[in-house]
């Protein structure tokens, strides 16, 4: 398996036995470090504001609670984009922390937008011709809305993603992933649900809109017979580590397949991960 993009992330926290940054001192680490990355992002960029989407979701609460700590509740804003019925009641979790987190906020109804872009595009009747090709206009769109907003206002747009999906390719490539940065990016979900217990965000949104309908990535971990936990640490010590395949399976418990399994989805989605190929390069 190749490991070009996979340098031990934070390799400086402090870890559990399972190699998780997941102990009392690497969140109270990350608790400081976070916020002080986006301070000094925005201090460097010379901006004024940062952007996030809000999805009702535990990654975007927090990332609004660590830019709120960054630079000030008057200086965020956060965007909630439905584009279907469905996305009505995450949308109302989106709204609610907002509001908690007193930042201004807005809401953006996109299906209307996404059906004028279908008909100028053409080659689609609407949603449910190609659901994968909607989802990732959907994604690119609220990313280019986000943008907008972001030029705009001499913002910053903060991207949620983790490193679970970054692994697992659970993204669209040019939508989630195309942000000012990943504030995210060197963190499982489980490390990061394990922050935002840390934090105090609310467990029955960690639990029940984790990984919300609104952004709908395709993973294989919804598909196998055992939980996030493990799959991240899984990832955690074949990837990171480059610890042996059968000595992974061993250590979690499962059988030697399903690391293949995940190692395969992980080196199918790694064009996800990778900058655009220049003829200096190569393919």
């Amino acid at each position: 398996m190749t490991m070009a993009d996979s340098d031990a992330p934070l390799a400086d926290l402090p870890r559990s036995s399972d190699g998780l940054a997941t102990t009392d001192d690497a969140l109270a680490r990350l608790r400081e470090r976070l916020p002080r990355f986006l301070e000094e992002r925005v201090a460097d960029a010379g901006a004024d504001r940062l952007v996030v989407s809000l999805d009702g979701g535990v990654e975007t609460a927090l990332a609004a609670t660590f830019a709120v700590e960054a630079v000030g509740q008057d200086r965020v804003t956060g965007l909630v984009m439905p584009a279907f019925l469905s996305h009505e009641a995450v949308s109302r979790n989106a709204e609610a922390i907002a509001t908690a987190l007193g930042i201004e906020h807005r809401r953006m109804q996109l299906q209307p937008v996404l059906a004028a872009f279908q008909e100028t595009v053409g080659g689609s009747d609407g949603p449910a011709d190609d659901l994968v090709a909607t989802n990732n206009a959907l994604s690119r769109l609220r990313m280019a809305c986000a943008y907008y907003v972001a030029n705009t206002t001499n913002a910053l747009v903060v991207g949620t993603v983790n490193r679970t999906q970054s692994l697992l390719g659970s993204v669209t490539k040019h939508g989630e992933t195309g942000a000012d940065c990943l504030l995210f990016g060197d963190l499982y979900r489980t490390e990061v649900e394990a922050l935002a217990r840390a934090v105090g965000i609310p467990e029955e949104l960690t639990v029940e809109t984790s990984g919300s309908p609104l952004h709908p990535g395709e993973s294989p971990a919804t598909e196998l017979d055992v939980d996030p936990e493990t799959v991240d640490r899984i990832l955690r010590c074949r990837i990171d580590e480059g610890v042996d395949a059968a000595v992974v399976a061993e250590r979690a418990g499962v059988d030697v397949k399903l690391i293949e399994r995940l190692e395969t989805w992980s080196e199918r989605t790694s064009h996800k991960r990778c900058r655009p190929v220049r003829p200096s390069t190569g393919a």
